[in-house]
């Protein structure tokens, strides 16, 4: 149900930018800041087991490695999305800055629900230096940089090849773990299509950002890959197999 909400909000607001992609963009944003359901839906499918780990006070073996390179993904997007780094482009910070704070909830629930003291001393000095990483990019970007369009083009590409290291890094773990091309349950799979598929349409319609199309772009085409790979091994006979 909630899948299908998403889907028809998707296909109504992609035709409301095209209608309206001539008309002054103030008219546009109210309807722009919907997309950020889809982005914060893909950030919350790690809940569910997040809220098992708070309640059996263990983490089992779960990683946190994903959750603090996101930290650093969300953090540099939401630069990027900045009036100081690149005009009229707030819908990047704002998704991004929903999306930090999510990872910052599963950060802290595995830190006070890990027993192993080494493991949460391993995360505390990662996330120092992940503190320490984002304040000098700032630091650099907003004071040491002056012009805006180099601003804008130095972290547009650090936020690129960024997000496509940590992307092909847990597609690859995932699939060495399960052993097939799947690295992402076929509703997820569609749900991110979708949420790529319009920060794609955003990035050529309501703005022309080569930085966001280039993201957004490669996830749409690594999303399609995966549904793909779902439709390919599905077998009508096995109840569940995609999902």
């Amino acid at each position: 149900m909630c899948l299908s909400l998403c889907v028809s909000i998707a296909v109504c607001d992609m035709v409301l930018i095209h209608v309206h992609q001539c008309s002054c963009s103030s008219h546009l944003i109210p309807k722009l800041y919907r997309w950020n359901v889809l982005s914060t839906l893909i950030s919350l499918s790690h809940m569910p087991e997040y809220i098992q780990i708070y309640k059996k006070k263990s983490v089992e073996g779960v990683k946190p490695d994903r959750h603090l390179l996101m930290l650093i993904k969300c953090s540099l997007w939401v630069l990027y999305g900045l009036p100081v780094v690149h005009k009229d482009s707030i819908l990047v910070t704002t998704s991004n800055g929903v999306g930090f704070v999510i990872e910052v909830i599963y950060v802290v629930v595995f830190c006070i629900s890990c027993d192993d003291q080494s493991r949460t001393d391993v995360v505390y000095v990662k996330l120092y230096l992940e503190f320490c990483f984002v304040v000098v990019s700032y630091a650099n970007t907003i004071w040491a940089i002056g012009s805006l369009v180099a601003k804008h083009t130095l972290i547009g590409i650090v936020c690129n090849l960024f997000n496509i290291s940590i992307y092909v890094s847990f597609a690859k773990e995932k699939m060495v773990e399960t052993k097939t091309f799947k690295s992402m349950p076929f509703r997820l799979s569609l749900l991110s299509f979708i949420n790529a598929g319009l920060w794609t349409a955003y990035s050529l319609i309501y703005k022309i950002d080569i930085y966001v199309l280039i993201c957004s772009g490669l996830e749409t085409l690594f999303c399609v890959f995966q549904i793909i790979v779902h439709a390919c091994s599905y077998k009508p006979h096995q109840v569940g197999v995609i999902g």
